[in-house]
């Protein structure tokens, strides 16, 4: 009896978590999931908060899922599956529309299913006639407001109409081609983005692979700069292998500056093809540097984590003699 009023008075001792550090720490948790499995990592989620269920609010897990979406370059498909758009920091116009490079529109997205929705028009009210307009005015909500859909759209035509914008649309040929010749089927998204005159290419990659315990992606987003003609970038990438564990390989490489060399920058198709070439060399050279890695890592990380030697401090000796020596050493019945 006395153990067990010891045991509950241990238990008394720790504080119920606060609403607001349960938040932090589901956030946390949300924001680190591998590629594909965030749906998971959220089911589990409101697992472990029980009754406290709550604090992860529709709002609350739209915002979380907004973030992740941008920093991850998630890509919003729409119901067909034909429509697929790079949610990211450059191809956002608000937290709930994002330009659609490939058709040159704007597109309303709903975060946390990654879905490309239908936006909502009001219809305006009827005017009597004799009554003033003001009398009728209601007011709206800015997701469905027919004003805010007019300034997004005006926002959407405004990215379009640069002087760049024929550079931006042979950039966008020339990366189709080599996303088609690079990367496997159905498992890249691109978006050649006009922004602070300067041309932004996003590469969103991502296989899943659950079934087998396996997930990945990778994501490319590089600058070029007319004005300067250097082409910089950064390639992040994120492997989860969790069969009987969970060991993941997260890295992020910068992409070494580079000035571009073209006989004439008013040939935007050889200015493009210049561009692809370089950012294909310095995707292929960052691939080049994980194989080095993979391959040195029985030399170098692993040999640190296993004994270098035996208790007897002699390596071990394969031969033929040593394996007879050891075989007279067993007790025969």
């Amino acid at each position: 009896m006395a153990a067990f009023a010891e045991d509950k008075d241990l238990e008394e001792e720790y504080e119920e978590v606060p609403d607001d550090k349960k938040l932090a720490i589901g956030t946390h948790f949300l924001m680190s999931s591998p590629p594909g499995e965030i749906e998971e990592v959220l089911k589990d989620l409101r697992t472990l908060l029980g009754t406290s269920e709550h604090i992860l609010t529709d709002e609350i897990l739209e915002e979380i899922f907004h973030t992740y979406n941008i920093q991850n370059l998630q890509v919003a498909i729409d119901e067909d599956g034909k429509t697929k758009v790079v949610l990211s920091p450059e191809t956002e116009i608000d937290i709930k529309h994002y330009l659609d490079c490939k058709n040159k529109t704007a597109v309303s997205v709903k975060h946390n299913s990654r879905k490309i929705i239908e936006e909502e028009q009001q219809e305006e009210p009827a005017v009597e006639e004799g009554k003033d307009e003001d009398e009728f005015a209601v007011p709206v909500s800015t997701s469905t407001s027919t004003s805010t859909s007019a300034a997004w759209k005006a926002r959407t035509m405004e990215s379009f109409s640069s002087e760049l914008e024929a550079l931006r649309l042979a950039v966008e040929k020339a990366l189709s081609r080599y996303i088609s010749s690079q990367y496997g089927c159905d498992t890249a998204t691109t978006s050649v983005v006009i922004k602070d005159n300067q041309l932004k290419v996003l590469i969103s990659g991502e296989k899943l692979n659950l079934k087998n315990y396996w997930s990945g992606r990778w994501n490319s987003t590089f600058t070029y700069v007319p004005s300067s003609q250097q082409l910089s970038g950064t390639v992040k990438l994120l492997v989860h292998y969790f069969e009987d564990g969970n060991v993941q390989m997260t890295t992020e490489k910068l992409a070494a500056p580079v000035t571009l060399d073209f006989e004439d920058s008013d040939d935007v198709e050889a200015v493009a093809a210049t561009l692809i070439s370089e950012l294909g060399k310095a995707e292929s050279a960052i691939q080049d540097s994980l194989e080095v890695m993979y391959l040195s890592m029985g030399e170098e990380t692993f040999k640190d984590m296993r004994r270098i030697l035996p208790i007897s401090k002699q390596k071990m000796d394969w031969s033929g003699a040593q394996m007879q020596l050891a075989k007279g050493f067993v007790t025969k019945k």
